[in-house]
């Protein structure tokens, strides 16, 4: 196999070091993780069963790698024409994002952040009005 390397939807990049295979049984992997606070070396263990699924699809190895290190996310398989990483967003029935990793500059959380601005606007309007209030009667 030749020397792979892929990010993944958490913006995190992989290096796969080595493969040690016992033919027809399972197969040893070696990979960096270039994570954002340290570079972390995993040593991971394919069992029989995954061996088996593998089969002659080099990329099951970079979706193997990410299922077995949960924080990686996934494989990323679409960039945008900057090399920028494209992860879908996700919305369910209540106009919530479900999964959307990319940076708090995208229009869903923009348009959150000025709706939550607007909220504490209200709030300390609200706070102001009940503390004349409360300065009138002499209770503070």
């Amino acid at each position: 196999m030749p020397f792979v390397e892929f990010r993944t939807t958490n913006n995190i990049r992989v290096q796969v070091l080595e493969i040690s295979v016992l033919l027809g049984k399972k197969a040893y992997i070696e990979c960096y993780c270039f994570l954002p606070s340290n570079l972390t070396l995993y040593k991971l263990d394919m069992n029989e069963e995954e061996y088996a699924n593998w089969g002659t699809d080099d990329n099951y190895i970079k979706h193997w790698i990410c299922s077995k290190v949960p924080l990686l996310g996934s494989v990323c398989e679409a960039y945008d024409e900057y090399n920028n990483i494209v992860v879908e967003t996700q919305v369910n029935s209540n106009n919530l994002i479900q999964t959307d990793n990319r940076s708090v500059h995208n229009d869903a959380d923009l348009e959150r952040i000025s709706t939550l601005e607007q909220q504490i606007a209200e709030q300390t309007k609200l706070v102001a009005q009940m503390k004349s209030i409360m300065i009138s009667k002499g209770l503070i």
